[in-house]
């Protein structure tokens, strides 16, 4: 309930520097506050399981929060975000076959 306290804390000032002018706040910043959060959060969560796909997870959200604030000066679109997101995942899925060790499968064992 604190999370979401918090979340319409942020909302709500962003919604008062938006009257202002001193940040456009729309839908579209919304939905990627909401899954930036959510990304870094699952990232997190995974990271403490040891689990190195994880870093997808907040390589995307780090992603989302450039595209929020627009860091380089440019934001991105819908098919570049989608793009990133599987780079992202996929840069995190090989590092998690990088540094787990390999199991490997005994499927004949039973044979």
């Amino acid at each position: 309930m604190k999370a979401f306290a918090l979340f319409l804390l942020i909302v709500g000032l962003f919604l008062f520097l938006s009257i202002i002018g001193v940040f456009n706040f729309n839908f579209r910043l919304i939905v990627e506050i909401i899954f930036a959060i959510f990304f870094a959060v699952e990232g997190i969560r995974e990271l403490t399981k040891r689990n190195f796909i994880g870093i997808g997870g907040i390589i995307f959200s780090v992603f989302l929060f450039t595209s929020i604030f627009q860091v380089f000066g440019y934001r991105f679109s819908l098919n570049q975000t989608f793009v990133a997101l599987i780079a992202s995942y996929l840069i995190g899925i090989g590092i998690h076959i990088l540094l787990k060790k390999t199991i490997t499968p005994n499927f004949w064992e039973k044979w």
